[in-house]
């Protein structure tokens, strides 16, 4: 018959059920996704700001903020959750991205101004919607 699955331990000793068991009853279980050299780019709800590794991999795939038309370099931004992270949001890397501190802040404050839309695979980007009969920005 063999033995019932179990979790595989990183010293390689496998954990019976009853042992997982013990540990989802008594434990805070966090989920961590690693790049290859270690670096955390994945932590759920455990951590709202995002790691130095995720800096760097949301700066190599964006190049401005990732509102649609906004010419600051992301290297500028803030990093945000595309999901509200006082709601829920996650702070992973495929949920992040730059956004200028006015964009930032006003994303939250006026959710309803913008619409998200997946750009690729592994990319979001807003479009703001100005109110009616609202004035153009002068820049």
């Amino acid at each position: 018959m063999g033995t019932a699955p179990g979790l595989l331990l990183a010293t390689g000793q496998v954990l019976s059920i009853a042992g997982v068991h013990r540990l989802a009853r008594t434990s805070t279980l966090v989920r961590l996704v690693m790049d290859a050299d270690g670096q955390v780019l994945d932590m759920g709800r455990k951590v709202r700001l995002a790691t130095p590794a995720q800096r760097r991999a949301i700066f190599a795939r964006y190049a401005t903020c990732w509102i649609d038309g906004c010419p600051l370099p992301a290297t500028k931004c803030q990093i945000d959750h595309a999901d509200n992270w006082s709601t829920g949001g996650l702070t992973d890397l495929k949920l992040l991205g730059p956004a200028c501190q006015f964009h930032n802040r006003d994303r939250y404050q006026h959710p309803d101004r913008y619409t998200r839309r997946r750009v690729g695979e592994d990319r979001w980007a807003f479009t703001y919607h100005r109110l009616a009969g609202a004035r153009p920005l002068r820049v």
